[in-house]
């Protein structure tokens, strides 16, 4: 799962990139009818997989906190 990982946040910092450089205005007059057409095919599914992805994700997060399990940095006893 490692390599999906990094695949993953390569694609994403690729995509951040892109994003930075050109605005949908941009991309809606300079891109041809071929890419404007298959992002519009492809775009619902990718959108719902990471709308699904980031939905498990807040409601990881949304959860009580629970301790770290025997961290070195977590000490229980008496101080001095």
């Amino acid at each position: 799962m490692d390599g999906s990982a990094d695949r993953f946040l390569d694609l994403m910092s690729q995509l951040e990139d892109f994003t930075r450089s050109v605005s949908p205005e941009q991309a809606h007059t300079q891109f041809d009818e071929t890419t404007l057409q298959l992002f519009w095919m492809r775009w619902p599914q990718l959108s719902a997989w990471s709308g699904s992805l980031w939905r498990l994700l807040s409601e990881e997060i949304a959860g009580p906190s629970s301790p770290h399990g025997e961290s070195e940095l977590y000490e229980i006893g008496e101080s001095g």
